[in-house]
């Protein structure tokens, strides 16, 4: 059942986020046009004005940093149109509508929480895409100059930073869909959405770091003791790999315990959805 909730919150969904994509698609192009009418490579020549010059430059920087500023609107936009999507189909009309088939409540959740997820990954992989098409167009001379190597050693590090932030971003996402159902416990239940507000400062301000204060005092002080006392791995990047890979380890133990709660607020704690 949650494949059929989550097949129809990806197409109650898609035609907001066609428009969005199609906005940033737009946008990604024009800005690389600028970029490569404007752009300057090593061995090129101006013959042109002063003035004419500082204008390709203003064009240049004005395409990057509007496409920045767009991107984060859209990542903003993405998170506030999740949590509407979420609370409407757990608290709204839909999740009465779900509420009167033979579905469990963490069913629901998993179909309202899976569809955003994809949406994400695609807002995300655009955003590489452009970051990619950018960088080949600021430096097409520069990279001739990477070995195979390393090539291969910066794909992975920008591979396990984007997976990394995704990661984050779903675990962030899930904290803020606690909060709202956090907020609809029977007790805050005149206020809702400002007791989700507070529970979401309590996660993001003192129990989250809190927790990684306390993360870095049990893992960090032994693994940076072991990596002092072996050079031989730290040189060859063995004890480095092995803890970097704690940080998407972390990242999805973080989603699995807000998925969690959430599913235990659902069954044990709220005996309304809708």
């Amino acid at each position: 059942m949650w494949r059929k909730i989550c097949k129809a919150e990806l197409q109650e969904t898609r035609k907001v986020y066609c428009i969005m994509f199609a906005i940033l698609l737009a946008a990604g192009i024009l800005s690389l046009v600028v970029m490569g009418q404007t752009a300057l490579y090593p061995g090129d020549t101006f013959s042109g004005t002063p003035e004419e010059f500082d204008v390709r430059s203003a064009l240049s920087i004005c395409s990057i940093l509007g496409m920045y500023v767009l991107w984060i609107a859209a990542m903003v936009f993405y998170v506030v149109y999740t949590l509407y999507r979420f609370d409407r189909g757990m608290f709204g009309g839909e999740g009465v509508f779900w509420m009167t088939l033979p579905v469990k409540r963490r069913e629901i959740l998993a179909g309202k929480l899976v569809a955003p997820l994809v949406w994400g990954m695609v807002l995300v992989l655009l955003g590489i895409v452009w970051l990619a098409l950018m960088l080949l167009l600021q430096a097409p001379y520069g990279m001739g100059s990477f070995s195979s190597e390393g090539m291969a050693a910066g794909i992975g590090i920008v591979a396990f930073m984007v997976l990394s932030q995704i990661l984050m971003a779903v675990g962030s996402l899930y904290a803020l869909c606690f909060a709202l159902m956090a907020g609809r416990l029977p007790r805050f239940q005149k206020h809702p959405y400002l007791w989700g507000t507070v529970v979401a400062l309590v996660i993001f301000f003192i129990i989250e770091p809190l927790f990684n204060v306390l993360a870095m005092l049990i893992f960090g002080v032994p693994i940076s003791f072991f990596l002092m006392a072996m050079p031989f791995l730290l040189t060859k990047g063995i004890a480095v790999f092995g803890f970097i890979a704690l940080i998407p380890i972390a990242m999805v133990l973080r989603i699995l315990i807000y998925g969690a709660l959430m599913v235990y607020l659902a069954e044990k704690k709220l005996d309304y959805l809708g």
